[in-house]
């Protein structure tokens, strides 16, 4: 079974290979770029024995910590797993799944990666070479730490196989892995100021990761080293537990994934009822409009991907001024939260796609359409920009500034909706489409979707200009009759300009429906 496994793999390989000059390139380069890792790994190993023992072992030991992350993490959000090595392509052969677990254990060290993941930590037992027991321990413990790696892989992924197929989960998960590129300069600054303190911490670490199956494989030849040889046994014997619980995460998903094809799996027998929002918002066309558009907003991550970069924005902020000692440049948040919520439906129309045909064939009147859209914005884009305001401002201690930034904030909010009432009605360009990573770019509608966001970004920010520079002007005199004026002014200007905007957007939409429609349906393709 195992070679029979094996020489599948192989055949089903080339053979790609050979059909595709495209995946036989890449192949080459991705063989490249190991080789040459590998390369370095060997020389810096072969040069460890100079180092002392405890740096040695901490440096193997969080290497090797990392390897196996990332045998974890990069299948579940960005690759996937090889679908050649998938269970379900022998659910009807009949084949054992114990056996089948152990073959596609042996196959998946014969894959480019895995090839490369063994070779990788038997280079490292390199580091041993001037102790001899330490080497012959690191050659068993690293092999097996390379098959945990492949069977732990496999198991989180045919576990979560069930979860990460469908498309919400997805989507949600290419929200999650943008987190960290938005705190990546906070990150690499908390990095650079804290690598002395954590070169001195590094050893106590490794130590405990050597008690964990992220670190025994590697770890064990260290305490070895060190003397400690009781410890070197019994961390020994734990590469062989994580070994076997891997392989038994993995047979347990084998059978799931049996049980999903041979249409034994449990079948759900719970059946949602009930309208949900369209109960709660008032029975009318705009009524209905809204419960529509805030259920996009709870479901479609393109709406929601918005939301998750205001939390990051305040960390952000946060930590410019814990650096600094001084949070006053935390109070901005509360005025960018309103403009960035008003202008997040200038899309609207286009994120619907073909689904707009509904409230053409229904005859939607524009004034509906406008206010049931721009109601479920507000319904809670006004309590989360009071939220972000008032936060800020208690964070900065500044309570008496508080009336002047509501009045920018919530006005930015209703100066960029009603802005966005028209733009969204009058402008159609490529969106991602559903399914897609909320921060796709559309092929040929880059440019297109770059003007008209930019030209609606300069119009809110111009319209809001009076409400900002009263606040200027109160901050600058410390005046707090002028922050009470600025509130008035801000609400009121952008209760007009709402106004305003619904009425434009109303009159487009009555007009040129079909138009519309034509535009959506160009754009998503």
């Amino acid at each position: 079974m195992v070679a029979h496994l094996i020489r599948m793999k192989l055949a089903i390989t080339v053979n790609g290979w050979k059909k595709s000059t495209g995946q036989l390139v890449l192949a080459i380069l991705l063989m490249a770029y190991l080789a040459f890792v590998l390369v370095m790994l060997g020389v810096g190993a072969s040069f460890m024995p100079e180092l002392e023992t405890d740096a040695r072992g901490a440096i193997l030991t969080l290497v090797g910590a990392v390897a196996v992350l990332g045998w974890i993490i990069v299948p579940v959000f960005f690759t996937g797993v090889d679908l050649t090595l998938d269970p379900a392509n022998f659910a009807t052969f009949g084949v054992p799944s114990r056996q089948l677990v152990l073959g596609l254990a042996m196959a998946g060290l014969a894959t480019i990666p895995g090839a490369a993941t063994v070779i990788g930590f038997l280079l490292s037992t390199l580091a041993w070479r001037d102790q001899a027991g330490a080497m012959l321990l690191a050659v068993p413990t690293t092999i097996l730490g390379a098959v945990f790696c492949i069977c732990i892989s496999y198991a989180v992924t045919g576990l979560l196989a069930g979860i990460t197929g469908q498309r919400r989960i997805r989507e949600i998960m290419s929200i999650v892995a943008f987190i960290p590129l938005m705190l990546a300069g906070v990150i690499f600054v908390g990095i650079v100021e804290s690598v002395e303190s954590a070169l001195e911490q590094l050893p106590g670490l490794a130590a405990i990761i050597a008690w964990t199956p992220l670190g025994s494989f590697t770890g064990a030849p260290w305490a070895l080293a060190e003397g400690r040889p009781l410890e070197a046994v019994a961390q020994a014997v734990l590469c062989l537990v994580w070994v076997a619980g891997a392989l038994w995460l993995w047979q347990l998903a084998v059978n799931r994934s049996y049980a999903q094809v041979r249409g034994s799996g449990p079948a759900s027998s719970k059946t949602k009822t009930g309208v949900g929002l369209l109960g709660v918002f008032p029975g009318t066309p705009a009524g209905a409009i809204a419960a529509r558009s805030l259920i996009y907003w709870l479901k479609d991550p393109r709406y929601s991907a918005s939301l998750v970069v205001l939390p990051l924005l305040l960390v952000l902020f946060w930590f410019f001024g814990y650096q600094s000692g001084e949070y006053v440049m935390i109070l901005v948040m509360g005025p960018i939260t309103g403009f960035m919520l008003g202008y997040s439906i200038s899309a609207d129309i286009s994120y619907d796609g073909s689904a707009f045909a509904q409230h053409v064939t229904a005859g939607v009147s524009g004034r509906d359409d406008r206010v049931g859209r721009i109601g479920s914005l507000l319904a809670w884009g006004i309590p989360v920009t009071l939220l972000f305001t008032v936060a800020t401002v208690w964070m900065a201690g500044q309570w008496w500034l508080l009336p002047g930034l509501i009045g920018v904030g919530i006005g930015a909010l209703l100066t960029g909706a009603g802005v966005s009432a028209l733009v969204s009605a009058r402008f159609i360009y490529p969106v991602p489409p559903p399914g897609a990573s909320p921060f796709a770019t559309p092929e040929g509608g880059g440019m297109r979707m770059m003007l008209i966001s930019l030209g609606a970004m300069v119009v809110v920010g111009a319209l809001c200009l009076p409400g900002l520079i009263l606040y200027v002007v109160a901050l600058v005199t410390g005046t707090m009759l002028l922050m009470w004026i600025t509130l008035v002014v801000g609400l009121g200007l952008g209760v007009f300009l709402l106004w305003l905007g619904i009425r434009l957007g109303a009159k487009w939409f009555d007009r040129s429906q079909a138009e519309t429609y034509q535009s959506v349906l160009a754009a998503t393709g």
